[in-house]
Formats: structure tokens, C-alpha cells, sequence
């Protein structure tokens, strides 16, 4: 299945995908977050770990997703950067988000 992933801010330019607010990505059917987090990772070293760390979030029909959270091709997904001010770099910017 194919699950579109809505992208946010600083994504956009590191997923290479500044003209475009979505990425497509393609799951096995019965997937979970934390596939999905797996493949990002493999296009993306960098925005993998970030989603691994917890720095950005997973939003699955507009509720923070876990992991175990179960994926069909009508979610609505999307990935959450920090959302910030000030002089630093996003990544500079970057803190832990705890449940």
C-alpha cells in the first residue's frame, strides 16, 4: 500500500521534497509507525533517528502515534518538527518530547 505522509517546515528540505508538502511511501499492508519510521529512515539517515529519538512526532488522523499504531492507505499522516523561534539552526533547536 501506498500511505501519503504530510511534511512540515525543515522536512520538506531534508527529505528533498521542497516542491512538494507530501511524500509517498510504500508499506506492506498491516504496517505500523514504526515501519513507516523505517522507511523514512532508509531515504533519510538523519530525519530516521530524529523520529527514532523522538525529536519529531508522528501524527496518524490528527492523535500522536506510537509505534504499534496501525497504518492503512487513508490515514492522514504527518510528521511533526519542532515548532520554534529564534537565531539557531532547526537542528540546533531540536529538544525531547516526553508522553
Amino acid at each position: 500500500m501506498i500511505v501519503t505522509v504530510k511534511l512540515f517546515g525543515m522536512l520538506k528540505t531534508q527529505l528533498h521534497n521542497e516542491s512538494e508538502s507530501e511524500l509517498k511511501v510504500s508499506l506492506d499492508q498491516g504496517c505500523r509507525v514504526d515501519d513507516l519510521i523505517a522507511a523514512i529512515q532508509a531515504m533519510n539517515a538523519d530525519v530516521g533517528d530524529l523520529l527514532l529519538k523522538r525529536k519529531i512526532l508522528v501524527s496518524v488522523n490528527h492523535e500522536m502515534a506510537h509505534g504499534e499504531t496501525e497504518l492503512t492507505g487513508t490515514d492522514e499522516i504527518a510528521l511533526l518538527p519542532p515548532f520554534s523561534g529564534g537565531s539557531c539552526t532547526p537542528w540546533e533547536m531540536l529538544a525531547d518530547v516526553y508522553r
